[in-house]
């Protein structure tokens, strides 16, 4: 064969062979189960909710992963009747819609129960990383023989009961608390057109408990961290109300700057999936505190403001007198009207405060009064060890759970009214 001869067999055999590739691609590959699981990727990273939907029986996977969820001892009454009435479904359906058609998740803008438990569950957070493999229940039936060998081996043979072609898929998932470690098991069919569609997912009882736990035990350590930080900023307001008894600028500066320490040191702090509450309630405890603060040096403010008038006043009065001439009235200013605006915002400040108070009680329980407890945020170890725990915490599950969270509470702040400052003129 000469070298014209050479060039078109190669020619001849590059066509062949990319005939024969398009030929795998168009009559069987795009037929395949795999083939469907990365359409379905490539539909949630264009935004394409039909294509979604065509991939995906959302529906189906969602009343049997909502069974599955309300059979586990880990979901508590409440939450197993919106599983049971369908509402949790319904949020869950318009939520990834929302997500498959924008791109993101809907703003959170209140942390509901129905909210948590989503996050609790990895419904935001699980991500596809592979397919594992893929065992068809039933062959392929195509009409290329040397390929139906080859797809035939090592598959399970059963034949459905519906007649429907079906496969299972084992995908490895990514989910952050649990890492690359959960193989998600997917149930597909064949559809009329060919294409394969998931309608459920055979082990999500399974991870929704794996992950549950893991979030139990992520949201325990952090909820042992606050508690421990809360506490000791407790104790150091304590401390300066016995060495500043009255409110006054020095207290102020000094209370920011145990409350800044505070804060910076809950800054470090991981927020778990399930402590977004609870961190919401810390970011409004800071931002409370500071108003309070601000209230307080306005009240002092006005305090002084009030002493200068009424020396001035006395003073007017008094250089009169000498005079032996009549003092003239002016308009005093409305310093109650002044004081009651003062006391208004203070009482709204405080009434957060008092609410705010309320609900980290709720999440934190009671601060242990032991004086062990107190060695500092950073000496606590994330380990799930039970001793350690109780060493750190003696007595914290069978306390009174009404004991306080609130660093400024009645017996630490010092009440203070503007109406105490009106000048006697």
């Amino acid at each position: 064969m000469g070298i014209k001869g050479a060039i078109i067999f190669g020619i001849f055999l590059e066509i062949l062979l990319g005939a024969a590739a398009a030929a795998f691609y168009f009559m069987y590959y795009i037929h395949t189960p795999t083939y469907s699981i990365n359409a379905l990727q490539r539909a949630i990273q264009s935004n394409n909710v039909d294509d979604f939907q065509r991939y995906v029986d959302l529906d189906a996977i969602l009343q049997k992963g909502a069974a599955d969820l309300a059979g586990l001892d880990s979901v508590d009454a409440e939450m197993k009747k919106k599983l049971q009435d369908g509402s949790f479904v319904k949020l869950c359906r318009d939520d990834i819609l929302y997500s498959i058609s924008n791109g993101d998740w809907k703003e959170v803008k209140e942390i509901t129960p129905e909210i948590e438990f989503q996050d609790n569950i990895g419904l935001r957070t699980m991500s596809i990383r592979r397919i594992e493999y893929v065992v068809k229940d039933k062959p392929f039936k195509l009409q290329i023989p040397f390929l139906n060998d080859a797809t035939e081996e090592n598959q399970e043979q059963e034949e459905p009961d519906d007649g429907v072609v079906k496969a299972t898929i084992g995908v490895l998932v990514y989910e952050p608390n649990l890492g690359d470690s959960f193989l998600i098991k997917l149930k597909m069919r064949q559809m009329e057109d060919q294409s394969w569609q998931v309608y459920d997912v055979l082990n999500y009882g399974e991870f929704a408990e794996a992950i549950m736990k893991q979030n139990a035990r992520d949201y325990k350590r952090y909820v042992d961290k606050v508690r421990t930080n809360i506490k000791n900023t407790e104790d150091k307001f304590a401390a300066l109300k016995k060495k500043i008894p009255e409110i006054n600028k020095e207290w102020i500066i000094e209370s920011q700057k145990i409350m800044k320490e505070s804060c910076e040191q809950l800054d470090e702090l991981k927020v778990p999936v399930a402590g977004a509450k609870l961190d919401n309630l810390l970011n409004a405890r800071k931002s409370i505190f500071y108003d309070m603060m601000d209230m307080y040096y306005e009240s002092l403010n006005f305090k002084e403001t009030v002493a200068d008038y009424q020396k001035s006043a006395e003073e007017a009065a008094k250089a009169a007198a000498e005079k032996g001439q009549k003092q003239k009235k002016k308009r005093q200013p409305n310093f109650d009207k002044q004081a009651a605006k003062i006391d208004e915002k203070l009482a709204e400040a405080n009434k957060n405060w008092e609410t705010n108070k309320s609900e980290l009680a709720k999440i934190l329980g009671p601060l242990s009064r032991n004086a062990t407890e107190a060695r500092g945020l950073r000496a606590l170890r994330n380990n799930d060890d039970e001793a350690v725990r109780q060493a750190n915490y003696p007595g914290v599950e069978n306390a009174n759970t009404s004991e306080g969270v609130n660093p400024l509470r009645p017996e630490t702040l010092p009440e203070v009214s503007a109406f105490n400052a009106r000048p006697q003129i």
